[in-house]
């Protein structure tokens, strides 16, 4: 495999840490900007939301334009919105950059997967996507867990600053590792018959409610553990890093029940799995907090990450089998859908904490897995 993939992979990574890196400090962040939990959970959705919404937006505009170019302009601009988030006076400063940051992130994101086509055979892209998508889950084993204990030390400014630099990182190993890479001659495959397609649309809804039912909790999961456990600052990151963990294990087993052909039942297992899951974070909110909670937040978390990552690979097959030559275009499409779900999840969470408590997020999000559990039912049986 060339290394011009790996070195693409760092586009997610910087994107993936960039996106979640402060949400292990969302209570000191919240306490110094004077805003609650919830409102400060919205700086989630104020990135991801953006990003999904401009993203096949941006693959449009810069379709002509060299890739490579594309993608370090995007992530300096991307360095630099975190660098400013970190001297940020106010929380209507950092909501207004995060929404920046997202607009940025769609040029460069959209591009990183759509680069694979260029650089690899057709019988390796496979391989190719998984280890350029793979970038993510190294955000979340070490780029967000590691930016919690810095800011557990210097303060969730730090956090940013922190973010701008593994930004700035990526920008090197794009700059070093990537070739210039030329758009592709030729039509561009249609979006609208992908949206008239029922089954298409299905696999599209179940990727939105699969991440928003998982982020209702995920994007507060700083706050949850520090009530569950009594973990602050930089003993936070251990327990998140379980996210990453999590979605090594639900990457394997989605895939392998996409290779044998039983996605219906893969779907529908993985959704059971996230709604007694999430169902779970509010009975253990209603217990006595302590380091004794620790193992269970740590299982809790490890399920959680599994049951959301399992539904990608055999949400990506059905669109492989379902969108034929508009395959790359829906591809792309599921991943905003991805950013859409966390950022409606965060926002849906926050609602909840602010209206109600930190205990019905879990009750709250399972209502959102088990309208996708309904959903994964009706998927075909020859999936």
């Amino acid at each position: 495999m060339p290394f011009a993939i790996y070195a693409l992979a760092a586009v997610n990574i910087a994107i993936g840490t960039q996106s979640f890196v402060f949400a292990g400090l969302l209570s000191e962040l919240s306490l110094d900007l004077g805003v609650s939990i919830g409102t400060a959970g919205l700086l989630v959705p104020a990135s991801s939301i953006t990003f999904a919404a401009l993203s096949p937006i941006a693959t449009s505009l810069v379709a002509g334009f060299e890739r490579k170019r594309v993608m370090v302009m995007g992530l300096m601009a991307l360095a630099l919105c975190n660098a400013l988030c970190a001297l940020a006076p106010s929380f209507g400063w950092l909501f207004t950059l995060r929404i920046a940051g997202g607009v940025v992130t769609a040029f460069a994101g959209s591009l990183a997967s759509v680069a694979v086509t260029s650089l690899v055979a057709p019988e390796q892209r496979g391989r190719a996507f998984a280890i350029v998508v793979g970038g993510l889950t190294v955000a979340l084993v070490l780029g967000v867990p590691l930016g919690s204990i810095v800011g557990g030390h210097f303060g969730w400014r730090a956090t940013f600053g922190y973010s701008a630099i593994v930004c700035a990182l990526s920008v090197l190993l794009i700059l070093l590792g990537v070739p210039q890479i030329r758009p592709a001659p030729g039509p561009r495959a249609a979006l609208a018959p992908l949206l008239r397609n029922s089954a298409i649309l299905r696999v599209f809804a179940l990727t939105i409610l699969g991440f928003s039912a998982a982020f209702t909790i995920v994007a507060y999961l700083g706050p949850i553990i520090n009530q569950l456990t009594g973990l602050t600052g930089a003993s936070v990151g251990p327990l998140q890093a379980c996210i990453g963990l999590g979605s090594f294990v639900g990457l394997a087993a989605g895939g392998m029940a996409a290779d044998r052909k039983i996605v219906r039942i893969g779907l529908i297992a993985a959704f059971l799995l996230m709604a007694m899951d999430i169902a779970a974070y509010s009975w253990a909110l209603s217990l006595p907090s302590g380091s004794a909670m620790q193992p269970l937040a740590a299982v809790l978390i490890l399920l959680l990450s599994s049951a959301m990552f399992a539904a990608v690979p055999m949400n990506l097959a059905q669109l492989s089998q379902l969108a034929g030559p508009a395959t790359p275009v829906a591809l792309a499409l599921n991943g905003s859908l991805v950013s859409l779900g966390q950022g409606l999840g965060a926002v849906w969470g926050g609602m909840i904490n602010d209206l109600a408590g930190l205990f019905w997020l879990g009750i709250g999000g399972a209502a959102i897995a088990l309208a996708g559990l309904m959903l994964a039912s009706r998927t075909s049986s020859h999936a």
